[in-house]
């Protein structure tokens, strides 16, 4: 582990013994960094369990870019027309679209896209594209650069 404030780099028996001496030290979820007493919150139980399930890619219908996604009808969707999977950035401002998959080439960035709530099957809006990719996820607005939002790949849904 590596503290967030001071940069010093420990393990996580170490986060522990500061904490020998609280109280609460046995049912506290927070780590704290031995060097200066900075204390984080620990990893939620969801997401260590989700990164042990298989890929996200080998869960998904979807093979490259741009490629259709099979059903049930051999891959020609409801009335005859694909069912196309595209990056969010291909997206005009004002669609609806429902994530497909979560594409990350870096465990940090699939950490900073699950922390925000964006997983497979959520609805987002793509609410502008410049000088950041504005989505809306629910109630909330998401800004993300080029990098975060070309790892989302979605599927159109409607226009707005």
């Amino acid at each position: 582990m590596k503290c967030a404030l001071c940069g010093f780099e420990f393990s996580e028996a170490d986060a522990k013994r500061p904490c020998a001496r609280c109280p609460v030290g046995a049912n506290c979820d927070l780590i704290c960094c031995p060097n200066c007493g900075y204390q984080t919150p620990g990893e939620p139980r969801w997401l260590r369990r989700w990164r042990f399930l298989p890929s996200p890619r080998l869960l998904s219908p979807v093979r490259e870019r741009g490629v259709g996604v099979r059903g049930e009808d051999g891959g020609r969707g409801e009335g005859g027309l694909g069912v196309r999977a595209l990056e969010i950035i291909a997206l005009r401002s004002g669609w609806d679209a429902e994530i497909v998959e979560v594409r990350a080439h870096d465990d940090a960035v699939l950490r900073k896209l699950t922390a925000v709530g964006i997983l497979p099957g959520v609805r987002v809006r793509l609410l502008r594209k410049f000088p950041c990719y504005l989505i809306e996820l629910g109630h909330a607005q998401i800004a993300l650069d080029k990098e975060l939002a070309s790892a989302i790949l979605v599927r159109p849904v409607s226009e707005r």
